[in-house]
């Protein structure tokens, strides 16, 4: 008995990249080699968020079970569930038979979770439907991944299996910010001030000041804050533009001089961060990974430092679009989220002072291409010289020289004459026509000798 052949067929590239409220369209197709009897075949359009890892066993002397030293715990959860019945009870001939179908990706899921079920990190509420994903976790066996199928089944009656066929779609949510400039941010680094002279004040300058509040006549070093410039949100191929400034701490001061501040060094790094839950209660296990990736490190600089405008940090800073670029997102079970660190060396005069600061980066979608600009210019739009008109003349009386005159068969010398000899041969023989044999008597042609091993 034959099994029957089911396929979920996608229109267009099975490849293609959908986005938020676009349609997925498509066709089933059933090859019958013999007729049957069909209880019921559909097809379902399911999101779905699965998480799967293991935890050591830690058994007693009396342990029943010492050969399994893991215990596996996995979840899925239902992001929805669309569903499409095509036949519900009938026969089929023995033939090809096709379905069209059209879904249409949903704004928001569909499932609800208790408020304390999964923690703080993760969604509760219906929310925006996140990536396609996948990982590897760092526990054996362990797996996140948010998954967007179409599942075809057909139903048989009797002890006959069911016959099932699976199609994946990628998905990846609509980008929010379609400008290629991206909003800047500005923090204060207020627990980072530096001083970049060195205090002359003794001890009992410093006691008598506090205690009088006073400012005594000595000379005090001002105090520099430094201020960080950097982007909240990005998404690939726009640029992430850093910057830093520096302020003077005290009121109605004004930077000296002398001051003169140095960028000598600039680390730049990106964490990624992902954390997977197994069940609903807070005592499931949990896998949180990290990975940190250094983007920029540059040495001996000196960049000099402005008070009045913020100094660049970088030029032409994207991200690389590729894999490991997922947009950040919250679901149900699985969490990821980015961060990105500054280093930064500075040299004030003979001091030097390292200002670090980490800041939570919200990855968003990869923009979508805009579209070539296909339009065919007009004559008028771009000046092209003409092209000369073609005349036609009489044909050329010159005749091609003989083959045979060209390429002779007769002996001639392997060594090559002088232009001076050749002239000298010419005129002395007087002769109008070109000889087409050798000049030289075959008597008189030496034979090269080749010296073995000789260079040439």
């Amino acid at each position: 008995m034959a099994q029957p052949d089911l396929r979920v067929i996608l229109d267009g590239d099975s490849s293609r990249l959908y986005r938020q409220g676009e349609q997925v369209k498509g066709r089933v197709v059933l090859v019958l080699q013999e007729p049957e009897d069909i209880r019921a075949l559909k097809l379902n359009f399911v999101g779905a968020c699965i998480t799967r890892t293991t935890r050591p066993i830690y058994l007693g002397a009396n342990g029943a079970d010492a050969r399994k030293s893991r215990r596996d715990f996995e979840e899925r959860i239902e992001l929805f569930n669309l569903e499409r019945i095509f036949v519900s009870g009938g026969s089929l001939t023995a033939s090809k038979h096709c379905w069209n179908f059209e879904f249409t990706f949903p704004l928001l899921t569909e499932s609800r979770h208790s408020r304390w079920g999964q923690g703080t990190k993760y969604a509760k509420d219906p929310h925006p439907l996140p990536p396609s994903f996948q990982v590897q976790t760092n526990s054996p066996g362990g797996q996140a991944a948010i998954s967007y199928d179409l599942h075809a089944q057909l139903v048989r009656y009797g002890s006959k299996s069911s016959v099932r066929a699976n199609q994946m779609v990628a998905y990846q949510p609509k980008s929010r910010n379609e400008a290629l400039e991206v909003p800047i941010t500005s923090r204060v680094l207020y627990n980072q001030t530096f001083k970049p002279f060195k205090s002359s004040r003794t001890a009992m300058d410093k006691v008598l000041r506090k205690v009088t509040r006073k400012a005594s006549a000595t000379s005090i070093s001002p105090r520099i804050i430094p201020t960080i410039h950097h982007p909240e949100r990005i998404a690939p191929r726009q640029n992430i533009l850093l910057g830093l400034s520096l302020s003077v701490a005290e009121a109605n001061a004004e930077p000296d001089e002398r001051l003169e501040c140095i960028l000598d060094s600039l680390t730049i790094s990106i964490a990624t961060y992902t954390s997977s839950r197994c069940g609903k209660s807070l005592k499931q296990p949990e896998d949180v990974m990290s990975k940190h990736m250094t983007c920029i490190q540059k040495q001996n600089m000196n960049k000099p430092l402005t008070f009045d405008a913020p100094t660049p940090l970088t030029t032409n800073f994207r991200l690389v679009d590729d894999a490991e670029c997922v947009p950040s997102f919250r679901t149900y079970s699985i969490n990821r989220a980015y961060s990105m660190t500054v280093t930064m060396g500075i040299r004030c005069r003979e001091r030097k002072f390292v200002i670090k600061c980490s800041m939570p980066l919200e990855i968003l979608p990869r923009m979508t291409l805009a579209p070539l600009n296909t339009r065919v210019r007009d004559d008028d739009e771009v000046p092209v010289d003409p092209l000369p008109l073609y005349m036609p003349r009489a044909p050329s009386s010159e005749l091609a020289p003989d083959y045979e005159t060209l390429y002779s068969l007769s002996p001639t010398p392997s060594y090559a004459r002088s232009f001076a000899d050749a002239i000298s041969s010419s005129t002395g023989s007087g002769a109008s026509t070109p000889q087409s044999g050798a000049s030289t008597p075959a008597s008189e042609i030496e034979q090269p000798v080749f010296a073995v091993g000789a260079g040439c």
